[in-house]
């Protein structure tokens, strides 16, 4: 008998009482009418479907044959508590090279996010972040002062980077600052409904490191990079 599950690309979450669907592969948010997502919520629960509605489910890619079960929830990430633009940063000079540094990441990620789809710059991110995963310290060893100050850095030097601030480029270019410094950090992205709002946040532990902890908590996380 054939199972299927969700394309390793497509992740949800349930709000309320539905649910909201984040498909990286085409760049989109979307939510499925009621009698299907009744019909998805009881196959992935493990539950009989009518074959019909498998069938609906599969037509319209949100089932594929399985082939590995991928992580679609957000179980492997801490709620926020603590936010690093609510905390006191360490303070030193900018650096001139570190100025350039981040001009030409987040430079380099907007041009990315124009031509580029933003499951090939998730990718990409993600496999630079296992290739240095067996010669770094986990995360927990890492001592707290070193990303407080890597964070400072970014965050300071942003302000003289003349591309608009948006949550997208920005998380990337941060997570991809800290990845230089092998500091490895997740990108969370979340939802709000009524009204609508899509958002994402980097995030080491329970710190969220460029935003808010009421910002964050007010988006039910997505996805986790």
């Amino acid at each position: 008998m054939i199972r299927y599950a969700l394309r390793d690309d497509l992740s949800y979450c349930r709000v309320g009482e539905r649910l909201v669907f984040l498909d990286v592969g085409n760049d989109r948010y979307f939510q499925l009418p009621y009698p299907m997502e009744k019909a998805l919520t009881a196959y992935l629960n493990g539950y009989r479907c009518p074959m019909p509605d498998i069938g609906i489910l599969v037509e319209r890619r949100i089932l594929v044959e399985q082939a590995h079960r991928g992580d679609s929830t957000c179980s492997n990430i801490k709620p926020v508590a603590r936010s690093a633009m609510e905390t006191s940063l360490p303070s030193r000079n900018l650096r001139v090279f570190e100025l350039m540094e981040i001009f030409a990441i987040v430079l380099m990620t907007r041009i990315k996010l124009k031509i580029s789809t933003l499951k090939n710059i998730l990718d990409r991110l993600a496999a630079d972040r296992y290739i240095q995963l067996a010669g770094t310290k986990p995360l927990a060893e890492l001592p707290e002062q070193r990303l407080s100050d890597a964070v400072a850095v970014f965050r300071r030097a942003r302000l003289y980077v003349p591309i608009e601030m948006r949550c997208l480029l920005d998380s990337i270019a941060m997570a991809r600052f800290l990845l230089r410094r092998r500091i490895h950090s997740h990108i969370v992205f979340g939802i709000a409904l009524d009204p609508f709002s899509a958002h994402c946040w980097v995030q080491v532990d329970d710190l969220v490191l460029n935003d808010t902890v009421g910002n964050v908590t007010s988006h039910t996380p997505i996805r986790v990079v």
